[in-house]
């Protein structure tokens, strides 16, 4: 496996790029640190000239964050001028990487809103799934694993790929679906799942749980509110929350400032 960590050299994302370095342990990943970088110049050899000291600066503080993991795991770094969002997604689809874990928010001031911005957007863009990471919380301090589904798109593979990136954790799946009233069709779509579920991935261990809030995306943001030794799991089809998280900008600060981390699965 091949995991690709954004990194702008700030707090937050040393603390994504930790919650990575346990990850690739349990999977005996690789990491590929990518740092972008974009500056605009009146003069070509002014452009030159500051490109290079930002490409030197940036790979004596790469060489030592890559010193301080020491050999926990193969890792290795990319510089590339350009967007965030756009270097991910080069990087990630020319060389095919498995997975993206990048924190949810940079340095403080103007990095920190366009780090969020750019997590917002690789969350939504990326063709490859993301563990967005909050700033406070570690691989470690998960002990339950939350897949929200909304029963319309919620195909077989999907829940392979979820699988897949997470039974080296043993950790308990909890499948949970809102709805804003009672649904019998739903209940036994429901219940399909669970069958489904338990009849596949016999070795994992899964609870079932449906509930009933008025606004059902407000329902999911307050059940994982207070939800911090959890991961919160996605799909990216899902039309409901994601949709809710990006198009409502109060609510757009779950992505940024959420205390639990959350997985997208395309």
């Amino acid at each position: 496996m091949k995991i690709l960590v954004p990194t702008d050299l700030s707090d937050n994302a040393d603390q994504a790029l930790n919650f990575a370095v346990a990850y690739a342990q349990q999977q005996c990943a690789t990491i590929t640190l990518i740092f972008s970088y974009f500056a605009v110049y009146d003069f070509a050899a002014e452009a030159v000239r500051m490109a290079q000291t930002i490409e030197n600066n940036a790979k004596t503080e790469l060489n030592k964050i890559i010193s301080k993991v020491g050999r926990e795991v193969e890792i290795d770094y990319k510089i590339i001028q350009g967007t965030v969002a756009n270097a991910i997604f080069s990087t990630a689809n020319n060389d095919d990487y498995d997975l993206i874990i990048m924190g949810t928010q940079g340095a403080s001031g103007i990095k920190k809103n366009l780090i969020g911005s750019n997590t917002a957007k690789v969350i939504k863009e990326s063709s490859i799934p993301v563990i967005a990471v909050p700033f406070g919380s570690s691989f470690e301090s998960i002990e339950k694993i939350k897949v929200a589904v909304d029963l319309q798109h919620d195909k077989e593979g999907i829940f392979r790929k979820l699988i897949k990136l997470t039974e080296t954790w043993n950790l308990p799946y909890e499948i949970i679906h809102i709805e804003n009233k009672p649904n019998f069709s739903k209940k036994i779509i429901f219940k399909g799942l669970e069958s489904y579920l338990t009849e596949n991935f016999p070795d994992c261990d899964f609870s079932f749980e449906m509930l009933q809030e008025i606004n059902t995306d407000k329902g999911l943001e307050n059940y994982v509110k207070n939800k911090s030794d959890s991961l919160l799991v996605m799909f990216s089809k899902d039309r409901g929350f994601l949709d809710f998280i990006f198009k409502h900008s109060h609510s757009a600060k779950m992505v940024y400032h959420t205390h639990i981390p959350l997985l997208v699965i395309k």
